[in-house]
């Protein structure tokens, strides 16, 4: 038997990790490099969001084409966080090796983009 939850304040696609907090509110939302870049298995991406609101984080493929939705949270907290993502699709598929950006997108209509480097065995 599967249960499904469904929280309003969350989308359903699930995230590749728990966003963890480690630090107070920014003045701006931020979106620092991806650690390790580039990455075989799993990377670490740490953001900042500055009043609690609708953040989403997804990765495209060279092509733009959306892989995954690594955080979506209407009602996301404020503050410093981080998050991993493993190298996965949104069937948990790994992805080949190749250059993928990393988009977020906050409530006040900015944007911030990084690019970053998965190298698979």
């Amino acid at each position: 038997m599967r249960l499904t939850f469904l929280f309003l304040s969350c989308n359903i696609e699930p995230t590749t990790g728990p966003q963890t907090s480690i630090g107070t509110p920014p003045p701006d939302f931020y979106l620092k490099q991806n650690f390790p870049n580039p990455f075989t298995d799993t990377t670490t991406i740490e953001y900042g969001v500055p009043a609690t609101g609708n953040v989403t984080i997804t990765v495209y493929d060279p092509l733009q084409e959306p892989v995954r939705t690594i955080v979506s949270n209407s009602s996301h907290p404020a503050g410093v966080f981080r998050t991993k993502w493993d190298g996965g699709n949104k069937r948990g598929i790994q992805v080949p090796s190749g250059t993928y950006t990393i988009e977020m997108q906050g409530f006040i209509l900015q944007t911030v983009v990084i690019r970053i480097l998965a190298i698979k065995k």
